[in-house]
């Protein structure tokens, strides 16, 4: 039996050029979803490298800083993130106009580029992609208000105890003009010194004065010529010659020699209200309302720091009913117009018959640093001199029990708390304003 031939066809030669095809197809497809996911993992990392370096290379963005040295925190923290980055680019505004900002931000842009090798998809003729990812960090612009005591204490130590004016050297009316009362003189110095460590016009600050009235002495301002200027034209609180019913006066004998202060109103009906001159709560108050003068910068951070030489005993006027501050029926023995015993426990509630000097002083502080009710400012607070540790009347330590209250209580537990520094002479405080300029460098507003 024969059988019919049938002619040949390509149809199993075609089924394998098919399979072919579509196993590169799936190799393709299996490809891109591999090196798909390799690619999105890669940038992830690369992404996350330049977010870390971006924030490391704008804590170092202050005054006198270089582009080298931004570069180098940069490729130190892309480094630590173990990814291989090339062609590196830190931008800041003055090299980069688009980082410019009005008012001035301190912003550093990060920019790093990598390549990838695929694995899957070079079947296809896709062997590498080069990605490139940036970031813009940002350190915090800061407005800084120094407040600064200039009660007659400031002039105590021209001469004689350093703890009361009984010397002529302590006398303002004279040691003023010639720029020599001290502590003050020293105080002035360390203040220029801080302002030197903020970054203009990035950075801007502000000058409150306290003796028995708080002073607006200079409004925030970017210029440091303008804050340098102003801080060496400081002067201790003058008072003048006792001729006057109230006080406190500059007291002299009648060879016109230097007593200290007196207190004729005091003297005449027991009243010690006008005789106090170291109104700390009117300082943190004016601070606290300088930080919403226009311009306001809301997103810069906020710093208030305080320097006071012993506790409070003054405050803010309140006309009609108090027209030298609060100051207590039950104060009018030693110390003058604040409780002997200042503890929680004793704290008085504006309105309150026994609201007092140091009740102000904590009230003013809340204002300044609760994040909600107040202006959420940061409060740094240095005490100067025996008379802070040691007053000699009422609680010795009431001094200092006020400035820790003011930096690391004050506004509650949300608030962004400072801290309290204690500086036995002047000679400490050039350290302690370095050390605040370096915590205040390091915290970030983003």
């Amino acid at each position: 039996m024969t059988f019919p031939k049938y002619p040949k066809t390509p149809e199993r030669g075609q089924a394998i050029m098919l399979v072919a095809i579509a196993l590169v197809g799936l190799i393709a497809i299996i490809g891109l979803m591999i090196d798909g996911g390799m690619y999105l993992i890669e940038y992830s990392r690369l992404k996350r490298s330049v977010d870390a370096a971006a924030i490391s290379a704008a804590l170092q963005f202050r005054e006198g800083y270089t582009i080298v040295e931004l570069e180098d925190i940069a490729v130190e923290f892309i480094q630590l993130n173990q990814v291989d980055a090339y062609d590196l680019l830190i931008e800041t505004c003055d090299t980069n106009g688009d980082l410019c900002t009005n008012p001035a931000r301190k912003l550093v842009r990060v920019t790093a580029t990598r390549k990838i090798d695929f694995g899957f998809l070079p079947v296809i003729g896709i062997r590498d992609a080069t990605i490139t990812a940036d970031a813009v960090g940002e350190a915090a612009s800061v407005d800084a208000i120094l407040v600064i005591d200039a009660s007659a204490s400031m002039a105590y130590e021209g001469g004689g105890d350093p703890n009361r004016g009984d010397d002529p050297a302590d006398d303002p009316s004279v040691c003023n003009p010639a720029k020599s009362c001290q502590p003050f003189e020293q105080i002035k110095t360390v203040a220029a010194n801080f302002v030197d460590h903020l970054y203009f016009p990035f950075d801007r600050v502000g000058v409150v004065t306290f003796d028995r009235d708080p002073h607006k002495t200079q409004p925030l301002t970017a210029s440091k010529t303008a804050a340098l200027s102003r801080i060496s034209n400081l002067n201790v609180y003058q008072p003048p010659a006792c001729d006057t019913a109230h006080g406190p006066c500059l007291n002299y004998d009648v060879s016109g020699n230097y007593l200290g202060l007196e207190c004729p109103l005091y003297r005449s009906t027991g009243d010690p209200s006008s005789c106090t001159s170291s109104n700390i709560g009117g300082g943190f108050a004016v601070a606290g309302n300088m930080f919403a003068d226009p311009p306001m910068r809301d997103e810069s951070l906020w710093v208030v720091i305080l320097l006071a030489g012993g506790p409070a005993n003054a405050t803010t006027r309140d006309m009609p009913h108090f027209p030298y501050g609060y100051c207590p029926l039950s104060t009018w023995v030693t110390p003058f117009c604040r409780g002997a015993d200042v503890s929680a426990a004793t704290r008085h509630d504006s309105g309150d018959i026994d609201y007092d000097a140091d009740d102000f002083a904590r009230d003013m502080a809340d204002f300044v640093a609760d994040p909600v009710n107040g202006q959420g400012a940061v409060i740094f607070t240095i005490g100067l001199g025996e008379l802070v540790q040691n007053t000699p009347v009422g609680d010795p330590e009431a001094g200092e029990k006020l400035l820790k209250y003011a930096a690391e209580e004050a506004g509650g537990t949300h608030a962004n708390h400072g801290v309290y520094y204690y500086a036995p002479t002047p000679a400490q405080l050039d350290e302690i304003f370095r050390s605040i300029a370096e915590n205040i460098a390091t915290r970030l507003s983003q």
